[in-house]
C-alpha cells in the first residue's frame, strides 16, 4: 500500500482514494465548515475521511470512522490534508515575511469626545 494512498489515524493506516464527482459536492461545502472548535467541524473531517476510506474500502461506514480509538489532532491534521489533496486542493504555507490572516477587529467601545445634545 503506498503511503500517498494512505492515512494515519489513532497509530493504525487506513487506505483512501480518489472522491466521485458526487461525494466532490458533499465534501465541498465540508472543507468552509472544517475546524476542531465545534462539533461541526469536527463532523466535517470526519465526512472527508469517511468519503476518502469509504472509497477505497467500500465495507467502512460512518461509524467505523468515528469509533476510531486514538486519534491524535496532529493525525487528524495530516488526514484531512492527504484527502484535500486528492480532491485538488492545494495547501498554502505562510512564506517568510508574508503577513499572517489576523483575528477579525472586535467593535471598540472607545468615546469619539463628541456630546449628546439632545434634549
Amino acid at each position: 500500500m503506498s503511503k500517498a494512498n494512505t492515512i494515519t489515524l489513532g497509530g493504525r493506516e487506513f487506505p483512501i482514494a480518489p472522491l466521485t464527482l458526487g461525494q466532490m459536492k458533499q465534501a465541498g461545502p465540508a472543507f468552509t465548515r472544517i475546524g476542531i472548535d465545534t462539533p461541526e467541524g469536527m463532523g466535517a473531517q470526519t465526512t472527508l475521511l469517511y468519503l476518502a476510506m469509504h472509497n477505497a474500502d467500500p465495507k467502512i461506514t460512518p461509524a467505523d470512522v468515528e469509533a476510531i480509538l486514538g486519534v491524535t489532532f496532529p493525525e487528524l491534521k495530516t488526514a484531512v490534508e492527504k484527502v484535500a489533496t486528492l480532491m485538488g486542493v492545494g495547501m498554502k504555507d505562510v512564506e517568510p515575511g508574508e503577513a499572517k490572516p489576523v483575528a477579525p477587529a472586535t467593535a471598540s467601545t472607545t468615546s469619539t469626545g463628541s456630546k449628546s445634545t439632545a434634549a
